[in-house]
């Protein structure tokens, strides 16, 4: 009887240490490479017309999404959609997007299949008259004639 019980004991310890092993190599054996020091920048804006249906698509860098929401939160609800959107990649990662007659620079961050809003950032009361996007690392410039804003993933900066 003692034999069948250190033989239970024996086997019931085995079992845990094989599934603490096992767990053990199943972690350290998956995917743990990570590529640092990723510049995500988009070096020149994207100017793109919207559809009727509000869908934009830039074919150079492959990006597709659909602005009627966006077009909603800015201008409310019955109103018509720009003639064209500007958007731009920051370094980071985040998609900073705005229109003529747009008071505010709307900056995204990819999720799956999705851009979640991050930051809204007001810029012009008035509206902006023909704004461009460029790539001044670490931050975006945003011009509107002979006005400039530098722009971050969290406002405008000093």
């Amino acid at each position: 009887m003692l034999k069948t019980m250190i033989s239970k004991k024996h086997l019931s310890f085995l079992g845990k240490l094989s599934a603490a092993t096992l767990l053990v190599f199943t972690v350290a054996c998956g995917p743990s490479l990570t590529l640092t020091d990723v510049d995500y920048a988009q070096p020149m804006e994207s100017v793109v017309s919207p559809d009727q249906n509000g869908n934009v698509e830039d074919p150079r860098t492959g990006v597709s999404f659909n602005i009627t929401a966006l077009n909603v939160e800015e201008r409310g609800e019955d109103a018509s959609l720009p003639d064209h959107i500007r958007f731009i990649r920051s370094r980071e990662g985040y998609y900073f997007v705005t229109a003529p007659g747009y008071s505010n620079v709307y900056v995204f961050e990819s999720a799956e299949r999705s851009l979640e809003l991050y930051e809204i950032i007001e810029v012009s009361e008035a509206g902006l008259a023909d704004p461009a996007f460029n790539q001044r690392s670490p931050q975006i410039q945003l011009l509107d004639g002979d006005t400039e804003y530098r722009l971050t993933k969290d406002g405008l900066a000093n």
